[in-house]
């Protein structure tokens, strides 16, 4: 079952500009971070973590997160060889049992381009020529629990 939608992945050379650009805009703050994301690929040979700068901003329960590339080995810099100007890259949905979702998934045929290795879950499908941008799932651990 889907939960709900989680975020918007959107992918810019210069996020520093784009979030200045869009508080003055929208008056929305964004939180920067660099990080640096363990991945399995399965798209040529960008197996190297993920090297990125990510802004986070929230709308109500729906997370807007700016990626910028910090190197030319991720699927943000392909998409910005695609798409110089960038933009919408991906739409997360978050989910309950991703490996349920995953097979769902996979037997109709919908090519996996990434995946999170743990303790990340999450799941990039192609989905560009059915909606024009990538499907994300994406499963949040439960918080856990400790007894007393």
């Amino acid at each position: 079952m889907f939960k709900h939608l989680h975020h918007i992945g959107v992918v810019y050379k210069d996020i520093s500009k784009i979030s200045k650009f869009i508080k003055d805009l929208y008056d929305i703050d964004f939180k920067i971070e660099e990080v640096t994301v363990p991945v399995n690929t399965v798209i040529r040979e960008l197996t190297d973590p993920l090297r990125i700068k990510m802004a986070h901003a929230t709308i109500a329960n729906t997370e807007i997160e700016l990626f910028e590339p910090l190197d030319d080995k991720s699927i943000y810099s392909e998409y910005l060889k695609e798409v110089p100007e960038g933009g919408i890259h991906h739409i997360g949905v978050l989910v309950e049992n991703i490996e349920e979702h995953t097979k769902k998934w996979d037997s109709m045929g919908i090519k996996r381009i990434i995946s999170g290795v743990p303790p990340y879950k999450f799941v990039y499908y192609d989905t560009r020529e059915m909606f024009g941008y990538v499907t994300e799932l994406l499963e949040m651990e439960p918080p856990s629990s400790t007894s007393t």
